[in-house]
C-alpha cells in the first residue's frame, strides 16, 4: 500500500519473515504476518498483529497521540518481571480509512525493548 498526500509518502508492506520481538529477555511478541510502515521523516516501523503479542506483559496507558494520517494512536506499557516501560507499544484501533491495512496491529517503541529479530 503506498499513500502519499501532500508529499508526505507513507508505505505499508507485508514482511516475509518470521518476526520476534523481546524485551527485558522475554519474547513479548512472535509472527510470521508482520507488516513494515515506512513513513517519510520517521523510518522504518514494524506491526505485529495484536492476536500474536502475549498480552500478559502489556498494560493499557492512558496516553494517546494523533498522526494526521493515521489517526489517533493508542498507547500500552509494558511490565516485564516488575519492570515498567511506560508508552512503549501503540496501535491505531480505528485509524483513517487509508490505514486500515494497521487496524488490529501495533508496534514498538525501539528504546523499549531489546531488539526485533528477523
Amino acid at each position: 500500500m503506498d499513500y502519499n498526500k501532500n508529499d508526505h509518502k507513507i508505505t505499508v508492506k507485508t514482511i516475509e519473515k518470521h518476526i520476534k520481538v523481546s524485551s527485558d529477555g522475554v519474547v513479548i511478541a512472535e509472527t510470521d504476518d508482520a507488516l513494515m510502515l515506512s513513513e517519510q521523516g520517521h523510518g522504518d516501523t514494524v506491526y505485529i498483529p495484536v492476536r500474536d503479542a502475549k498480552l500478559k506483559y502489556f498494560k493499557e496507558s492512558p496516553t494517546k497521540s494523533k498522526c494526521p494520517y493515521k489517526g489517533t494512536a493508542d498507547y500500552y506499557s509494558l511490565n516485564i518481571n516488575g519492570n515498567e516501560k511506560k508508552d512503549a507499544v501503540w496501535r491505531y484501533i480505528k485509524p483513517s480509512l487509508d490505514f486500515i491495512p494497521i487496524k488490529d496491529y501495533m508496534a514498538f517503541d525501539q528504546n523499549s525493548i531489546d531488539k526485533i529479530e528477523m
